[in-house]
């Protein structure tokens, strides 16, 4: 648990708890206590925001208000036999399009957290930047946190963007030797823009890696059917689950 958003919001982290010991209470106790002690040294916190992928129960429901919803698109690769054959991977069909898409630069990216969205205030859930099941208000205070982090911001156009992503960089995990994970947080409703700025972040990060990739997509719930069609037909890419969702919750301290 950590203070963001200019000290108003706690964000909740979910807790691994021993398999010996789940169903316990212990992750309850954990959390409270956190809350607690949040409270007590950071008297200016006025909320606590956590992210969540599973189905929420009427009581969550009614302890918890739902912020924002995003589907959850998760395929897997092998990086080599992959990066083989990008330089043949067609461009997305559809109408031409006048520029490809944008690479924000350091100063663009500072100007989403003006005036509560920037640049992108109409595509961000509740004003809100969801990065890596992180929950960001777009204020400027906020900025120095996202960028320590090196993500990779792209949207389809700098001055009416229809869609943006934001991908993280590759983190390996224990899911099978040389395993890696590729997160990617996808805004808006221009279904070809993130199908480019998906290509166009598969293609700086995959080549240098050696092993399979796992990579999860956040997006607009309407847009989870096609771009699941595409990566798996267009790009070849293997559906690891079917359709599950992310939840932003928000609760008053």
């Amino acid at each position: 648990m950590f203070v963001v958003d200019g000290g108003e919001t706690a964000l909740l982290e979910g807790l691994r708890v021993a398999p010996w010991e789940r169903g316990r209470g212990v992750a309850g106790v954990l959390q409270r206590f956190c809350c607690q002690l949040v409270k007590h040294r950071y008297p200016s916190v006025k909320v606590t925001r956590l992210t969540r992928d599973d189905k929420l129960s009427a009581k969550e429901l009614n302890k918890y208000r739902v912020i924002a919803k995003q589907g959850i698109l998760l395929v897997r690769f092998n990086a080599p036999e992959f990066s083989s054959r990008l330089p043949s991977i067609p461009l997305p069909a559809g109408p031409s399009r006048t520029s490809p898409p944008v690479l924000l630069s350091p100063d663009e990216v500072h100007a989403v957290f003006l005036e509560r969205g920037g640049i992108l205030k109409d595509l961000l859930p509740n004003k809100t930047v969801i990065q890596d099941w992180q929950p960001f208000k777009a204020l400027p205070g906020n900025h120095d946190l996202l960028r320590r982090k090196s993500i990779r911001w792209m949207t389809d156009d700098r001055i009416r963007p229809r869609v943006a992503s934001l991908c993280t960089p590759p983190f390996p995990v224990p899911a099978g030797p040389l395993c890696f994970y590729l997160n990617i947080d996808v805004f808006g409703s221009g279904l070809r823009g993130a199908q480019e700025q998906l290509l166009s972040h598969l293609a700086a990060h995959v080549p240098v890696l050696p092993g399979d990739v796992k990579c999860q997509l956040f997006l607009p719930p309407s847009m989870w059917r096609p771009m699941a069609d595409f990566c798996t037909s267009v790009l070849g890419l293997q559906l690891e689950k079917g359709y599950t969702e992310q939840y932003l919750l928000e609760e008053d301290l």
